[in-house]
């Protein structure tokens, strides 16, 4: 009978599957929602980036450098512990990455006085954010199935993550909404709702 330490070398060498495999059952559901989100709000919405004439690029350049850090960093995460005897503990510290960088600018803008609050168009990006993330999400669950994770609770953690992160980045170019009471009502707090999803249906979505 082979040993857990020996399967767990075994399986961190090469996945759940095959490296030649890791394209096509890895990489593509994670491709395919991202395809899926951006081109259903390209198709959905019209008028991207509709504060730049009044505001410039910096709010937009805040949200993406926000969305897209989290995006990257969850995805690294995944592969990560969907590899057993790789250590995790770089992948789950770069997790503080994106939220202190966008912790300065929400803190600056309290500071200096917030936009007015709820804002506009609040419903639609709650429900972009509501529709989005769960199709991230599954991708992500479906691409680590495919893997060997043993940390279930953290890679569920990072597919929320990732699921948010698309979700946002998607939406972002077509939202009207500015202000760090904005950002944290109705971009983190779905996020960090998702996140928690998946870490607490990680364990029975990612059992091998």
């Amino acid at each position: 009978m082979e040993r857990t330490e020996d399967l767990i070398a075994r399986l961190s060498g090469e996945g759940s599957i095959k490296q030649q495999g890791i394209a096509r059952h890895v990489v593509l559901p994670l491709l395919l929602a991202c395809i899926l989100c951006f081109g259903a709000t390209a198709l959905v919405l019209d008028d991207p980036f509709p504060t730049h004439e009044l505001r410039g690029w910096l709010p937009m350049i805040i949200k993406w450098g926000f969305s897209v850090s989290l995006l990257l960093v969850a995805a690294f995460a995944l592969n990560t512990l969907g590899r057993p005897a790789r250590p995790a503990r770089l992948a789950m510290a770069g997790l503080a990455l994106p939220f202190a960088y966008i912790g300065c600018f929400v803190a600056l803008a309290l500071i200096q006085g917030d936009q007015p609050f709820p804002g506009v168009a609040w419903q639609r990006c709650l429900l972009a954010m509501g529709i989005m993330s769960p199709i991230g999400f599954a991708a992500a669950i479906l691409a680590t199935r495919w893997l060997a994770p043993t940390n279930t609770h953290r890679t569920g953690l990072m597919a929320g993550f990732f699921g948010g992160a698309l979700a946002m980045t998607a939406y972002a170019p077509f939202c009207p909404g500015e202000g760090a009471m904005y950002f944290m009502a109705f971009y983190l707090a779905p996020i960090m709702a998702m996140a928690g999803i998946g870490w607490l249906a990680g364990p029975k979505l990612l059992r091998w």
